[in-house]
């Protein structure tokens, strides 16, 4: 009775679901009148609606899958990549806070309010669609390949190629945990290189599945379009509510079923190995604590400029309700991604050995666990996650367009002219968002760049808001600089033969060898070191060379061990500027690596902008300057036009507010908290404590 892998009651439950948010889009349809109803749902949305909001952005099932393949792949060290945003709920408290107050519909309106610029608003409205598109084409490329995974065909369907292939991988899986224990001889170690260069070139696999790219990204782009196309962010915002529900659903079913499949807890842990079990990670991966503290720094910086905080916070009804819903959303992901990691632990216990591509762990685990119904939830709730992300960032992202891009050259038209631009335009994103994720192989290398590309206008927009001595010119001398060294060099520069031969920048770190309790092998067992394969033993394990300067680099030729290494992915520019003022990077670890990268990341823009400020003025700015402060400095009024008077008052009364200055007759504008700041701030750290006491203990637990 299956169809391509999917039960009709699967199917039943994805096209209820699907009729049910297309109709929600239609409803919505008819309430949009004005770019302030299609962009920011009219700055109407009360703390519930504004809570779901935020939560179904802030949560995607790409996040869920990206989660378990890190987790898979480094153990729970990976999910810090995630799970490090933690430390940054009392940072969203104070944020949304701000960016409701500023009161503007794009965050590109940022620059043209406080500078009176008309380019920089449009340059930061082109490098904000594309790094969104980015998040765009990971999102399909996750969704492809849990689908992928959930729609296995049969062996006695597969091709001989094909089934070559998967025999392939098997032999690479096994050379692999043989070489991580340092068994192999001279003859094994040149056939796993050639099929190391095969896995990383994505042309071997553990399966192959029904589940086509073409047929996936075309239907998916139609149905995630149509509501939003038709509601904006007021569709948005309801859809989120019943999205949210299955968000959670998803989230949680995979768990009981895969602790009876394995028989307990117990057996759970016996299944993992000591080093994946490791909080912080350990020496075999990226993610320690040094790692892990610098990707908190970035991420704080990066947020900032983030090309949805003014849609996602300027539509509530007010501060107190954008801040609630804000760190509301938030922490439920943040709880939310343990769970994921652990489902990323139980496919390693379960499946390690038939999942080739850690991005399908989750799919994997879903396929094997999952019955009728179950997988037609799971599949819902996988669409549902992905949708309220994509509903919302289609939103702004079309208000960037439109505001920035098309206005400037096509204006004075009616209110209905610019919202059917608006929709044409998401299309246009969705389509761009099926490039990036196609001409990409790996979801974690995208990742790890984006914060690379977020501080680009991160840096400029927290200096923004709060020192009145930044510049226009440090503004652009800092993203020219910074989008050529982190965006442009990075994807240009490996088209160049020279380059992406490099012996230089083909250079690996050494091979470095750990100490740690392990799962045992099978040849751990025939050389008696071991009684079975459930038996821990303290072992020396190889951690592999880690490509320094690309992603990832391999043979040229993967059959011809002699041929010149290449590089693969992004070349990281952050690394060599780390090397040239002289980092050892050769015998860093992995953890060291990516903190040396994201500490250049977060320390050059501001070794920019302070002092390219210091030595340039912005003349005839000084009372357009003096207009944003204060406003700032102005609570929100709930009543459209009781704020509107409270905003008077303080534009005819510049210094109104000057007694809540913490550094008066300074060029800084942080304000004194109030018992509201203090109280929430509390409340954040508090439960940003509780989730790391939660996670440590549960992880204590288990090993």
């Amino acid at each position: 009775m299956d169809l391509f892998g999917l039960h009709p009651l699967d199917i039943l439950i994805l096209v209820a679901y699907l009729a049910a948010i297309t109709y929600i889009g239609k409803r919505m349809s008819v309430k949009i009148s004005s770019e302030e109803d299609f962009f920011i749902a009219g700055r109407s949305l009360n703390k519930f609606f504004q809570y779901f909001l935020n939560m179904g952005t802030l949560i995607d099932a790409n996040t869920a899958v990206r989660t378990a393949s890190f987790t898979f792949n480094k153990g729970l060290g990976g999910v810090w990549l995630l799970l490090s945003h933690v430390f940054t709920g009392p940072y969203y408290w104070f944020m949304a806070g701000w960016f409701r107050r500023v009161r503007l519909v794009t965050m590109a309106e940022l620059f043209q309010e406080r500078f009176k610029s008309r380019l920089l608003p449009s340059i930061y409205a082109l490098t904000g669609i594309w790094l969104s598109i980015l998040i765009i084409g990971i999102g399909y490329k996750a969704s492809l390949r849990t689908f992928q995974a959930m729609t296995i065909k049969p062996i006695e369907k597969c091709s001989p190629a094909e089934i070559a292939m998967m025999a392939e991988y098997r032999e690479f899986v096994r050379l692999d945990n043989e070489y991580r224990a340092g068994l192999l001889d001279p003859q094994q170690a040149a056939a796993y290189a050639r099929l190391e260069s095969l896995y990383k070139t994505d042309r071997i696999s553990a399966f192959v599945s029904y589940t086509k790219p073409f047929w996936f990204y075309l239907l998916y782009t139609v149905f995630v379009g149509t509501y939003v196309v038709l509601g904006g962010l007021k569709a948005a915002a309801v859809t989120d509510m019943l999205q949210g529900i299955l968000i959670i659903a998803f989230s949680f079913i995979l768990i009981p079923l895969a602790l009876t499949k394995l028989g307990g807890w117990s057996q759970f842990s016996a299944a993992i190995p000591g080093y994946m079990l490791a909080v912080f990670g350990s020496g075999s991966n990226e993610f320690a604590l040094n790692s892990i503290a610098a990707l908190a720094l970035v991420t704080i910086i990066g947020i900032t400029g983030h090309q949805g905080n003014m849609t996602m916070n300027g539509s509530a009804r007010d501060e107190l309700t954008a801040q609630i819903a804000s760190i509301g959303g938030a922490y439920t992901k943040r709880v939310l991604t343990i769970v994921w990691a652990l489902c990323g632990l139980f496919a390693y216990a379960l499946y390690r050995h038939s999942i080739s591509d850690p991005d399908m762990a989750w799919g994997v685990l879903s396929d094997r666990l999952l019955g009728p119904g179950l997988r037609g939830i799971m599949i819902a709730g996988i669409l549902a996650a992905n949708m309220s992300t994509l509903d919302a960032v289609c939103v702004y992202l079309s208000g960037l367009f439109v505001r920035h891009l098309y206005k400037p050259f096509v204006p004075d038209r009616s209110q209905r002219h610019y919202i059917n631009v608006s929709r044409a335009a998401i299309v246009l994103f969705l389509l761009l968002g099926i490039l990036v994720s196609v001409t990409n192989t790996s979801i974690i290398h995208l990742v790890k760049a984006l914060p690379s590309l977020n501080v680009i206008f991160g840096a400029p927009v927290l200096l923004l808001l709060f020192w009145k001595r930044l510049t226009l010119k440090a503004v652009y001398t800092q993203v020219i600089f910074c989008s050529i060294l982190f965006a442009i060099l990075p994807h240009t520069l490996p088209l160049v033969d020279s380059v992406r031969y490099s012996p230089w920048l083909t250079r690996q770190t050494s091979q470095q060898t750990i100490e740690g309790f392990t799962l045992a092998t099978e040849e751990d067992v025939r050389y008696g070191r071991a009684q079975d394969e459930r038996q821990r033993i303290n072992r020396a394990m190889i951690v592999p060379p880690t490509a320094i300067y690309y992603d990832a680099v391999a043979r040229r030729d993967p059959t011809d061990p002699q041929s010149p290494m290449m590089g693969i992915g992004r070349l990281n520019t952050e690394m060599i500027l780390a090397d040239l003022i002289g980092i050892d990077l050769r015998s860093a670890s992995p953890s060291a690596l990516l903190a040396y990268r994201y500490l250049v990341v977060s320390i050059l823009p501001f070794l920019i902008l302070i002092p390219v400020s210091w030595c340039t003025h912005d003349s005839g700015l000084q009372q357009s300057i003096a207009r944003f402060y204060v406003k700032m400095k102005t609570p929100v009024k709930a009543d459209p036009q009781q704020d509107l008077a409270e905003l008077n008052k303080s534009y005819a009364d510049p210094h109104r507010f000057d007694h809540t200055k913490l550094f008066p007759h300074s060029n800084w504008e942080f304000c004194k908290w109030t018992k509201t700041d203090a109280a929430g701030f509390l409340v954040s750290t508090a439960t940003t404590a509780g989730i790391i006491f939660l996670f440590w203990s549960l992880i204590r637990w288990i090993a």
